[in-house]
């Protein structure tokens, strides 16, 4: 694993406004990853439930903090399944949104 790939790690924060609105922001972490595709039996697996993994992300663990998004190459994904893979790398299983960042 090389972590030579760039990604944003988003948390979604939700708070309200000073009228009482719900409100959403966003906020990036920077991070490197190494990014593959979905093994065979993890995409059949979650398509199955109506999910469909398209990008596998691995970040070192202290980079991530839970997070619930990860935009890469302009395009948003939902992390769907976190696995710690050990050595200090976490999986990040995540679905494609079909979002455009821009």
């Amino acid at each position: 694993m090389f972590f030579s790939d760039e990604i944003k790690l988003r948390a979604v924060v939700k708070g309200v406004d000073s009228e009482g609105y719900p409100t959403e922001s966003n906020t990036d972490t920077a991070v490197f990853a190494d990014i593959t595709s979905a093994t065979r039996s993890e995409f059949y697996s979650a398509n199955a439930n109506d999910i469909d993994i398209t990008k596998v992300f691995n970040v070192h663990a202290e980079d991530y903090d839970g997070q619930r998004q990860v935009v890469y190459e302009s395009k948003t994904y939902d992390v769907v399944r976190v696995y710690e893979k050990g050595l200090g790398v976490v999986e990040l299983n995540c679905s494609d949104r079909g979002v455009d960042n821009g």
